[in-house]
C-alpha cells in the first residue's frame, strides 16, 4: 500500500466530493505530508487557471456559438448531443483533467501534474453545469454526467498539425464533434492549451465514448467515422471496451455514463 494518497482522492477532496469523515482523514494526512500537500496544492493551482484562462461566461458563448453554427447549417441535431444555452451556475465549476494522448499501447502518467506524451501533446476534457458537484473524467475510468452537464474539449497539439473529436455511443452511431464535417481541422498557433469552439451536451442513456485525435496530416471526417465503427464491431459491441482507432496520430479517449 502506498504511503501516500491517491491522485484521484485528492482531486476528489478538492471537488468536495468525499464523505465528512474521509475528507478529514485525508486532510489531516495531507497537513503532515509534504508530497500530498504539494499535489492538493497543484489541483487547486490548475483549477485557478483554468477559471482565469476559461470563465463561465467564455465556456457559454462557446456553447451558443455552437448552436448558432447549427442553426444556420439548417439541419437536424444528431440524435444524441446538443449544443445548449443553459447558463452554468458560478458555484458549479468545471474540473481540469489533463491527460496523455497515445500514440501507442505504451502508456507514461505521473502521479501528480500534467501527463505529456513526447513532443509536450495533451488533451483535456472538461464538465460544467448541471446540479452535481465538479469532477473530472479520468480515461480509462468511466465518468457519469448528469441531465444539463456540458463538455468542453481542449488540446496541445505538441508536434501535430491537425486536430479532430468524434464520439461513438452505446450503439455504436459515430458524431463528428469538430468539424462536423469534411476533414480535421488545422490547429490552433501557439504552444498554450486551446478549446475546440462550442460545448457538448450529451443526451440519451448509455456509454458515450469521446475521442481526440492530433495528426500530422488531415483526416477525413469519414475515415475517423469508419475507424470508429471498426472498433465498435471489435469491441463485440462494447463502447466502453472499444480500443483506440487505427488511424495515424495520437489519441485520447474518454467513457461517459449518460444517466
Amino acid at each position: 500500500m502506498s504511503a501516500h494518497e491517491s491522485e484521484w482522492t485528492l482531486r476528489r477532496l478538492s471537488a468536495g466530493e468525499l464523505t465528512a469523515t474521509e475528507a478529514a482523514r485525508v486532510q489531516a494526512h495531507a497537513a503532515s505530508c509534504e508530497a500530498c500537500a504539494q499535489a492538493l496544492r497543484g489541483i487547486h493551482e490548475a483549477q485557478a487557471r483554468f477559471e482565469a484562462d476559461v470563465p463561465f461566461e467564455r465556456f457559454e458563448a462557446g456553447v451558443e456559438q455552437a448552436l448558432r453554427r447549427r442553426q444556420d447549417a439548417a439541419r437536424p441535431p444528431p440524435r444524441r448531443w446538443v449544443a445548449t444555452t443553459v447558463a452554468i451556475a458560478a458555484s458549479l465549476l468545471v474540473v481540469v483533467l489533463v491527460r496523455p494522448l497515445l500514440g501507442s499501447s505504451a502508456e507514461s502518467r505521473d502521479t501528480v501534474g500534467l501527463n505529456r506524451l513526447k513532443g509536450g501533446a495533451t488533451a483535456e476534457l472538461r464538465i460544467g453545469g448541471g446540479l452535481g458537484p465538479q469532477r473530472e473524467a479520468i480515461p480509462g475510468r468511466p465518468e457519469a454526467i448528469d441531465p444539463g452537464e456540458r463538455v468542453m474539449l481542449g488540446y496541445k497539439a505538441g508536434a501535430h498539425r491537425y486536430v479532430a473529436a468524434l464520439s461513438v455511443d452505446a450503439i455504436g452511431e459515430v458524431t463528428p464533434l469538430h468539424p462536423e464535417d469534411g476533414a480535421s481541422a488545422p490547429v490552433a498557433p501557439g504552444s498554450r492549451l486551446h478549446w475546440l469552439p462550442g460545448g457538448w451536451e450529451f443526451t440519451g442513456s448509455g456509454a458515450e465514448r469521446v475521442i481526440v485525435v492530433l495528426s500530422d496530416e488531415p483526416l477525413p471526417q469519414e475515415t475517423l467515422v469508419e475507424a470508429a465503427r471498426r472498433a465498435f464491431a471489435q469491441a463485440d459491441g462494447d463502447v466502453g471496451r472499444m480500443a483506440e482507432l487505427e488511424v495515424p496520430g495520437a489519441q485520447t479517449h474518454w467513457v461517459l455514463r449518460k444517466p
